[in-house]
Order: structure tokens, then sequence, then C-alpha cells
């Protein structure tokens, strides 16, 4: 059976095995919309044996699932270029290759991000005129869903390398969230224009002289407040925030179940209250948006968290189908196109 949208997954990477990959691709289809679900196949790349009794076990044998065997895992702990000579049957390479023969659209991984990164490149390449792929992710507010990239692939970047992320972030901003007219900012240690290093200062002059809508520099409290739809920063900076961010939640949680065992009231205001703590929970939960796109590939590759739940798995699937038919890549390949002529 052939679908119009074929999604592979690395269902051997990531801390949690593939039981929770499995579990995760057969929720996607169970779980979400039928409107969401139509025309899109899943390919789970890894043992085969082992994945076909997972499957059975899972009671997704007779769902839109199919599976491409691969003999090799690369583990977290591997260097990713060399993962990718010396594991060339790993259920990473495998599942890149089918995006790069055109019989998967779109793949997801939970494994190690590295070589994910270097196998998206080596498969999809970069878009013309990008030299940096930026890792987006997304951060619940008070108000709208804000991008940030990079947030780990890039240690290091120059101006123009941010000015291309910010690029890239407001097509995604469009694309996949329908915001006209992003706001985008700069993430530094204070608002004025002369604050922070030399590549910020040249940085915020470039974006205020493009046709982007820029609204000048971001501090790290205003994020969830909600003042930026696209915040730009390297991927040193925003992996620590993103990192930051994900422990909020834990922290949140833990101090609500620390707190109902101490004292009765607090059990029964709980559970006059759990309507409102299950939805604080569900923004707050990172699990919500399943992973992250790279931005700036001739393809759709998206880097889940390596200790991915299955429901983040169900929506990191989700997130590969948003990005696929929302047509990003096209609309930021005609941006980068108009800001270098």
């Amino acid at each position: 059976m052939s679908f119009s949208l074929n999604i592979a997954v690395d269902a051997m990477g990531g801390d949690n095995g593939p039981t929770v990959v499995v579990n995760g691709v057969v929720r996607f289809f169970r779980e979400c919309s039928s409107g969401m679900t139509r025309d899109v196949g899943v390919i789970l790349v890894g043992d085969r044996d082992i994945l076909s009794r997972m499957l059975s076990r899972s009671g997704g044998a007779r769902l839109p699932i199919s599976i491409q065997h691969a003999s090799q895992v690369i583990t977290m702990d591997d260097h990713p270029a060399e993962a990718l000579k010396t594991k060339p049957d790993s259920s990473m390479v495998v599942m890149a290759g089918l995006q790069k023969k055109g019989i998967a659209q779109a793949m997801v991984s939970a494994g190690n991000t590295g070589a994910m990164m270097a196998a998206s490149l080596f498969a999809l390449g970069r878009i013309e005129g990008i030299p940096r792929p930026a890792i987006a992710a997304t951060f619940p507010t008070q108000h709208n869903p804000t991008i940030i990239l990079d947030v780990g692939a890039n240690v290091g970047c120059n101006d123009k390398q941010l000015f291309q992320f910010a690029i890239m972030g407001d097509a995604y901003s469009r694309s996949v969230f329908g915001i006209e007219n992003p706001r985008i900012l700069v993430l530094n240690v204070g608002r004025e224009r002369t604050k922070g290093p030399p590549v910020l200062q040249n940085l915020y002059g470039m974006l205020e002289a493009s046709s982007l809508n820029f609204m000048g520099n971001v501090e790290g409290d205003g994020i969830l407040k909600g003042e930026a739809d696209v915040v730009v920063c390297d991927g040193f900076t925003g992996n620590i925030l993103l990192k930051t961010f994900e422990s909020i939640a834990d922290l949140v949680g833990g101090s609500l179940y620390l707190e109902m065992k101490r004292h009765w009231a607090s059990r029964a205001g709980y559970l006059l209250m759990r309507h409102a703590f299950s939805k604080l929970w569900e923004r707050l939960d990172s699990a919500e948006y399943g992973g992250a796109p790279l931005l700036g590939l001739n393809g759709v590759s998206i880097v889940a968290h390596g200790s991915s739940s299955a429901k983040a798995i169900k929506n990191a699937v989700a997130a590969a189908r948003d990005f696929h038919r929302s047509g990003v890549s096209d609309r930021i390949r005609q941006e980068i196109q108009r800001s270098t002529t």
C-alpha cells in the first residue's frame, strides 16, 4: 500500500529503547485525528525480529506501519562522524537513506543528536546559501508558542549565520503556527542595542535594516512571558536555555507532589484544582511538542529528546507530518534567495 507521506522512524534510538518508540508510533495512529493520519505511513527502522514482536504485542500489526531492517545501532556514546562510517547499517543511517532515496519523505529519531545531524546533512544536503542548519525548539509561553533557534546544532555562530536563523525562524513560525508577521528578537543580556558581544551588536543592525519584524533584544525573563514569536541565539546558549526550561516541569510537578504528601488540605485543594493543574502540566510538558526540526535542509528531519516517552514520539511523528505538509523548506529557500539578491 502506498502513501503520499512516509515517515521513517529510528526505532532503536533514544534512552528508553524500541518499546517506547513502537508504542509512540502506534499511539500516533490511534490517538491523532483521521485528518492528521490520513494517507500517512510509518516505516520503523531497526531489528526486524524485535520490532515485529513489539508491533504485534502493541496491537499495531494492522496499522499502516512497516519495518525496514537495520542490524546496527548508534549509541549515545558513539562519536557522530565515526559512527556513520563504522555503522553503515545502523537504524539511523538506514533511516536517512530511505529519505535520500525518496522512499520516505520525513524522518524522526530520539537517538544521538550529533549523529542525527550528520546523517541528515549527508542524506539531504543543505538548502543553497545556508552553511549552518539550526535546531528549532518550541517553548510554551503565556501567549503563542515561541520558537528558539539554535538550541544545539551550532556552538559558535557569526552574525550572518544568526541572521539566517532569524529568516528560518520567521518562515517556520509563518508556515507551521500561522503567525502572519512573527516578532523576531535576539536573546541578550540587556534590551539596549549596545548590549552583548560585537556579534550580537552587528546582528542587531542587520536585523534592523531587514524586512523582518525585528523587535530588538529580549532577556531571558521575557521569553516565557510571550514577548517574542522567534528568539535567535547560538546553539550553546539555546541548549542551556532548553535544558533549564525542561527542568521547570519537573520542579513544578515535584513540588506539588511533596506539598500534597505533607498536608491533607493540599490534597483537598488539588482535587478542586486538578483540571487547572492538568492544563498547566500539559503546557509545561515538553512531550507535547515531541521534537525539534532541523531547519535549513532539503528535507524533513525531526530531532526528538533522548529520554522521549511514547507520548513524545507520537508528537514527534505528528511534527514531521506537519513540517512536511507546511512547505517550510520551500519558504526558507525563497526567503534566503531574496535576502542574498
